[in-house]
């Protein structure tokens, strides 16, 4: 007998079966019951939560020989073929491979045609997204005026790209994701049935790790069924997924809260050395961190938290010994190291490493408000190093004027110009600053996927070099791209006359303004080779300690530029 995935074996087949969909269940059996069944729906959510499943239910239901009824038989020969997957009556297309005006052509050349055996001719449309602006409008007429013995049934997972003259034309349902109880309380059912043997724990991290897809979680099981031989632990998911188990949380928590960074190096190392995944490890110790904060601020903290009551227990203790703004700033390198870790310009390890120790000094930082108290009561700020002289150039910039010995940041180490004359440094403030004619970097960011999006539709090529590059300064009217030092050649080809007013043209569409496009290649921190070329560096002397002790926390916060 062919071997069915658990997926495909356990799909739910009555409406009873949907797992975290009462609201939409109930709203079809309802709509069959008084005979106030629409044309068309549209079945929008995530992925794996039951879309396609009660597509087929819903069809079963109307074309029943029992029917319409809210409860198929399941036993007449039109049950059976719609969960085999061969009615006449019922047939599903792949939006995605046939999303052309042809194809919707056909389709609408046959639904003329009554069905074959059933009540209705049901179509089900799945990622109805992909079809293209063509076929959306083909069709449109037919969705309009469709004949009575037709119903057609879209799954998407991204409805905002639907047209909305096909969303008012259609009946939405909007599915959610699926709880960890409700998953767990499916799989272990599946478990029963298939006599495996489950830790409670070890369903919790399936379900956990999946976010809510059902049908992941469903072939996960099935996975680790075959991987553990029957007896499913917690040790062999955290091994498939790569996770890392609660007590590492715990322990980097303890090092960081007792400054013990020879601690961190080891337990990276350990987690490095066992093949766990550190971007996984990242992302977990994030939530961790999310917890804590949650601790401290809600009332009702356990209902906001997934993780098992011992966790809870541990993770209660240790929030006594962080502050509010502590656990907000940590949260803010966890950030930002998540996305170092999708492009590294450095050994993930090292990076891991270098964050956590961030995590360790977190309590030497100085807020903004302490340092303007001190600066209004005469003190000398630490921010300005000996030498410098602070000139306001625009309303959020701040220029430095450094004479002897210059300092570079980036690297840890002074620098000064060959030619004697004094080195400019940027300084990047928070919000980031307006520049002329109202745009904002913010804005810029704000638009980017859209703007690939747009290049993407012009020219498919240009917006794969374009992907790799992200907006790092505005000024004025000339938007900067940034590309990493790897990618050279990506640079080289943005730049084309033809190209670049392709670019330009989006930035206009989307920001309704006039822009001018330049290209430059960054290092790790945002630094253009360009201008790091013209310095040379000199010796770590007289570099006051406040500096140094800025350089070894941050890893540098300024970025050298041509004036």
């Amino acid at each position: 007998m062919e071997y069915l995935i658990f997926a495909r074996k356990f799909r739910p087949q009555t409406f009873e079966e949907i797992v975290g969909q009462e609201t939409i269940t109930t709203t079809l059996k309802n709509a069959i019951r008084q005979e106030r069944v629409p044309q068309s729906f549209l079945f929008s959510g995530p992925r794996g939560v039951g879309k396609t499943s009660t597509a087929r239910i819903l069809a079963k239901a109307l074309n029943c020989k029992e029917g319409p009824t809210e409860k198929p038989c399941g036993k007449c020969i039109s049950c059976k073929e719609i969960e085999q997957g061969n009615s006449m009556d019922v047939l599903e297309v792949d939006g995605a491979s046939n999303r052309g005006i042809e194809e919707i052509r056909t389709l609408r050349e046959n639904v003329k045609f009554k069905p074959s055996a059933g009540r209705y001719k049901i179509y089900i449309i799945d990622e109805v997204h992909s079809l293209t602006g063509d076929a959306f409008n083909a069709l449109l007429k037919t969705l309009e005026e469709p004949p009575a013995h037709v119903k057609f049934i879209f799954a998407t997972t991204e409805s905002h790209k639907v047209p909305l003259t096909i969303l008012s034309r259609c009946q939405r349902l909007q599915f959610k994701r699926i709880s960890v109880p409700e998953a767990i309380e499916k799989l272990e059912k599946i478990a029963q049935k298939e006599k495996l043997k489950c830790e409670k724990n070890a369903l919790f991290m399936i379900a956990k790790a999946t976010e809510g897809a059902l049908r992941d979680a469903e072939s996960l099981l099935d996975q680790l069924a075959s991987f553990s031989e029957g007896k499913i632990r917690e040790e062999d998911v955290l091994t498939l997924l790569g996770l890392a188990p609660e007590e590492m949380y715990v322990s980097v928590l303890g090092a960081i809260r007792e400054k013990k960074g020879d601690e961190i190096f080891g337990l990276v190392k350990k987690l490095y050395e066992e093949g766990a995944d550190l971007a996984q490890f990242t992302k977990g110790l994030f939530e961790v961190f999310r917890h804590l904060l949650v601790l401290k601020t809600a009332p009702k903290a356990e209902a906001l938290i997934e993780t098992s009551a011992e966790m809870i227990a541990k993770l209660r203790k240790l929030a006594a010994d962080f502050s509010q703004g502590e656990l907000l700033l940590a949260l803010s390198i966890l950030q930002n190291l998540q996305i170092q870790l999708r492009r590294p310009v450095a050994s993930p390890k090292l990076l891991v490493e270098a964050s956590l120790l961030k995590l360790v000094y977190l309590d030497g930082l100085k807020s903004v408000e302490s340092l303007i108290r001190g600066a209004s009561s005469g003190q000398k700020s630490s921010s300005t190093a000996p030498g410098v002289e602070k000139k306001t150039l625009k309303p959020g910039i701040v220029i430095n004027q450094v004479e002897s010995p210059s300092y570079n940041t980036t690297k840890g180490r002074g620098f000064q110009k060959p030619s004697g004359e004094p080195e400019t440094t940027l300084k990047a403030q928070t919000p980031r600053a307006s520049f002329e004619e109202g745009l904002t970097l913010n804005e810029v960011e704000r638009v980017w996927p859209q703007v690939i999006e747009l290049v993407k539709a012009k020219r498919m090529s240009l917006s794969l070099y374009l992907a790799e590059a992200e907006p790092t300064e505005v000024e004025g009217s000339v938007i900067v791209l940034g590309l990493p030092s790897e990618f050279r050649f990506h640079k080289e080809t943005l730049e084309k006359d033809l190209n670049k007013q392709v670019i330009e043209d989006a930035f206009a569409q989307a920001l309704n303004k006039k822009v001018r496009v330049q290209c430059v290649v960054t290092e790790r921190d945002g630094t253009t080779q360009e201008a790091a070329g013209n310095i040379a560096p000199v010796k770590d002397e007289g570099v006051p300690d406040i500096v140094s002790k800025a350089l070894e926390i941050f890893d540098g916060s300024k970025v050298i530029r041509k004036d």
